[in-house]
């Protein structure tokens, strides 16, 4: 401890919760209580894993259960494995040597990064705690495996066209709109201006456990109005569908259970074996064939982030690119 002349203080420095301090007082005691009270507001920090519990509380309202879903896992895992901690004590280099001795891919890393990360975030801005953000300092390695979603064949696209009005009309829904599952699941015919050739995506299905019920969209962009194919049109018209029945499951909304079995139903019924977003992935193919702006097709889409939209169309013009150049091999294979 030491006096400053300058400021008529007494001074003393020292590190609380990994941070270097200064304390000041007109008198040694003052400087000593207040590095005890420091001291004991130290030790009451929280653990992880109960500002994780607080974190999700807080946070899983404010999400949709489907969104809710990726953070799941990762928060069940960093709770695992920090959970009874302090905050203070958690330290950047364990967590970046954790996440890399994990072996998950590089999107599933990221995830696990920013699941982490919010949870301090909150403990930070929302709860008013004196630390730092780990994550800050953490890099999710570049070199990681990349995952990307598998294009459907031509074959398995003319499957989905070949569905008829008296089957179940998920897939060729998703096909000829670009919806996501949920929103497929929750269009209604009141829903569709077939004078304006227009149809309104304005609401999503999302399932509790087994139990569905209507809820928001994905984000304000997914509320969206799309062009009603012909394909699809000619479809719809041959339903008895009153206004508010839903086109792919008439008056009442599909358990999970239902849709799950209703789904593999159809799969075994056309040979095929693929996810539903894959589909909506072709309609992005579609927009890009038929020369729709990354603009426009971000509209349709109901991307709220046009880098999403530029990565989808990159992906896809890059299948592209292998196909021409396969071309290219092919013409100069026939010469000499």
């Amino acid at each position: 401890m030491y006096f400053d002349k300058t400021k008529g203080l007494w001074r003393e420095q020292m590190t609380i919760g990994g941070k270097r301090k200064v304390f000041s007082g007109k008198t040694k005691k003052d400087v000593k209580l207040k590095i005890l009270t420091a001291q004991h507001e130290q030790k009451q920090l929280p653990t992880f894993g109960a500002t994780a519990l607080r974190w999700k509380e807080h946070h899983q309202d404010m999400v949709e259960p489907g969104s809710w879903r990726s953070y799941d896992a990762p928060l069940r895992r960093a709770i695992q494995e920090f959970g009874l901690r302090r905050l203070d004590d958690i330290k950047p280099g364990e967590i970046q040597t954790w996440i890399n001795n994990l072996g998950f891919a590089y999107k599933t890393a990221c995830n696990q990064k920013t699941v982490i990360s919010e949870v301090f975030r909150f403990a930070i801005v929302d709860e008013g705690l004196d630390i730092s953000n780990p994550c800050d300092q953490i890099r999710v390695s570049e070199k990681l495996s990349r995952t990307t979603r598998r294009a459907l064949e031509d074959w398995e696209i003319a499957e989905i066209r070949k569905t008829k009005a008296d089957e179940f009309l998920l897939a060729p829904l998703i096909l000829y709109t670009g919806c996501r599952c949920g929103e497929a699941l929750a269009l209604q015919k009141r829903d569709i201006d077939f004078d304006r050739k227009v149809i309104h995506i304005c609401k999503a299905v999302h399932h509790e456990g087994n139990q569905p019920f209507l809820g928001r969209l994905k984000t304000e962009m997914s509320d969206r109005h799309v062009p009603l194919l012909p394909q699809l049109e000619a479809l719809i018209i041959q339903l008895d569908l009153a206004e508010d029945d839903y086109i792919v499951s008439g008056p009442e909304l599909l358990t999970y259970r239902a849709l799950a079995y209703r789904w593999e139903r159809w799969c075994q019924a056309h040979a095929v074996r693929f996810d539903r977003h894959s589909i909506r992935h072709a309609y992005a193919t579609a927009l890009l064939e038929s020369d729709v702006s990354v603009k426009g097709a971000q509209a349709f889409l109901g991307h709220s982030n046009y880098k999403t939209t530029m990565d989808t169309y990159t992906h896809i013009r890059e299948k592209f690119l292998d196909a021409e150049a396969e071309k290219l091999r092919g013409h100069f294979g026939q010469i000499g």
